[in-house]
This record gives C-alpha cells, sequence and structure tokens, in this order.
C-alpha cells in the first residue's frame, strides 16, 4: 500500500469512531510524522510512494488509541506552547492556545521589573512556569501543584528548556507554605463546573479532573487564587489569571469584592471571548 492509502484508512477509522474529519487528518498526519521523524513536506512528497516499514507497529497503536478518544497529545507524549515543546502525560492538562495570553500580559507587565520573583499556581505541565523562565532570564518563578505527579512533568520540562535552576517546583495548595512575596501570579485554575462533567466532550474527559473542576460553580478555585493573590503579591504586583467561557461578570464580581484588589482588565481570546484577568494589589496603607 501507498502511503497516501494508509494515511486514508487510517483517517476513515477515525471518522468512524466520531473523530471530527479535519481532526482526523491532522492526528494521522501528526502520528506519522512523529513516527518517521519527517516534516511536513517530506510527508506530502511521499504519498505515492510505498508505506515505509518503520511506521508500523507504532502507527497502528497509536490510531487505536485515538479511536478511543485519548487525546493526540498523550499519544505523542508532545504539545507545543509559546513556541516550545512540552512533554505531557495523562497526569497533566493538555496545554491550550488560549493560555499563552497569560504568558503574553504577563511579560509584557513585567518589562520594568529588573530580576522578577514569580510564581504559577497549579503548574500542571509547567508551561507557563518554564515559559516565562525561558523568556525571562532574570527571572525566578514558584510553580506549584497538588500532584506530585505532574509536578514531576513540570520538572522534566523546565530541564528540557534549561531553566530548572531558576524554576522550584513545590507540592503545595496555591501558595501554601511558600516564603516571601511575588511581583506577578499567574494561574490557570480549574473552572469547569461540577454538573457540566457530561457535556465536556470525550476526548476532555481523559484529563485529570483536579485540573477541571472547580466546584458547583466553577469559581472555587478563582477564589482561592484571589486570595493568594491578596496575600503574596507585593504592593502593586500582579495576578494573570486564566477563566471559563462566560465567566467574566463572575469574576470581575469576585475581585471587586476583595479592596485590596484593583480589576485592571480582561484580555480576550481570538474569538473575541474575555478568557484572562489582569488584577493589581493595591499599595498597603
Amino acid at each position: 500500500m501507498t502511503l497516501q492509502q494508509v494515511l486514508s484508512a487510517a483517517r476513515d477509522r477515525l471518522i468512524s469512531a466520531g473523530i471530527r474529519p479535519d481532526e482526523a487528518s491532522l492526528d494521522v498526519d501528526l502520528y506519522a510524522r512523529t513516527i518517521l521523524e519527517w516534516d511536513r513536506a517530506t510527508l506530502l512528497a511521499e504519498q505515492r510512494a510505498a508505506a515505509p516499514p518503520q511506521l508500523e507497529p507504532q502507527f497502528s497503536a497509536w490510531i487505536d488509541r485515538r479511536i478511543r478518544h485519548e487525546p493526540s497529545a498523550y499519544i505523542v507524549g508532545v504539545r507545543e506552547f509559546w513556541g516550545l515543546d512540552f512533554t505531557v502525560s495523562p497526569a497533566v492538562l493538555i496545554p491550550r492556545p488560549e493560555t499563552e495570553f497569560i504568558v503574553e500580559e504577563s511579560l509584557a507587565l513585567l518589562r520594568p521589573v529588573a530580576g522578577p520573583r514569580l510564581a504559577d499556581i497549579g503548574t500542571g505541565s509547567g508551561n507557563i512556569a518554564v515559559s516565562l523562565a525561558h523568556a525571562r532570564r532574570d527571572a525566578r518563578v514558584v510553580a506549584t501543584d497538588v500532584s506530585a505527579d505532574a509536578l514531576a512533568v513540570a520538572l522534566a520540562n523546565a530541564a528540557r528548556h534549561g531553566v530548572a535552576n531558576r524554576v522550584e517546583c513545590v507540592a503545595t495548595s496555591y501558595l501554601g507554605g511558600i516564603e516571601g512575596d511575588f511581583d506577578l501570579i499567574a494561574a490557570n485554575p480549574p473552572y469547569v463546573r461540577d454538573r457540566d462533567r457530561e457535556a465536556l466532550g470525550r476526548t476532555v474527559r481523559h484529563e485529570p479532573e483536579v485540573a477541571l473542576f472547580g466546584g458547583d460553580s466553577g469559581l472555587r478555585n478563582i477564589e482561592g487564587v484571589l486570595d493568594t493573590a491578596i496575600a503574596k503579591l507585593r504592593p502593586n504586583g500582579w495576578l494573570v489569571m486564566e477563566f471559563g467561557f462566560g465567566q467574566e461578570d463572575e469574576v470581575h464580581e469576585l475581585v471587586t469584592a476583595r479592596p485590596a484588589l484593583r480589576f485592571d482588565r480582561f484580555r480576550s481570546d481570538l474569538q473575541g471571548l474575555a478568557r484572562t484577568a489582569i488584577v493589581q494589589l493595591m499599595p498597603r496603607n
């Protein structure tokens, strides 16, 4: 069989399993390129040639896993974020493109700050902490998570990108037990309402529940992050926090109900939806 025939048959299997056609095409392309260590141009040029023998049995095994709606990032073990490749596993949430706005906004806010001390609450794969440390070579970052398995992934990613000496991974809730204060806190807390569990796609339900669900309202961990910001930010320090679709009014109310905090603005994603809150700690009297 030609490579094109093999990929087409695999795509049809994924579509039959309920994978969207566009996703199925991306998946088979990703799997083949990863296994063969080819770029897109090579894969395209070799479509009419016989399928390389080194494609199997891994390619079919990966297709079987995807048929069960396992996320492709877990299957190949890597997801790109902020131009860097991050190791991912079922222990961590898969980095999303919209979370890059946390990094972008944080770097802009930190521009005038020399040698900043940063925190990343619920670091997961370490994508935010590592990206910030990679972009700001004078920064030191404390990355926390309640999951020891997630922290192991974050540590591996910090080492992978040469920032392990400036990213400290700590097993704790929020910033519990961490000494000192911070110029900026970044957070992507769980914000899915518990009752929305069944509405999530089958692929998303493979991700760790502790990183997804934020209680009955979806706001439990968001409130925890806001209270942590009050306790741990330096005066005039910043909190940059992601939240869920449609939660902007509740997030604004939670911020304004805390006089120590000043709501600065929301950052919208590429669809024009508010997804990131920028909040400042007021100077103490």
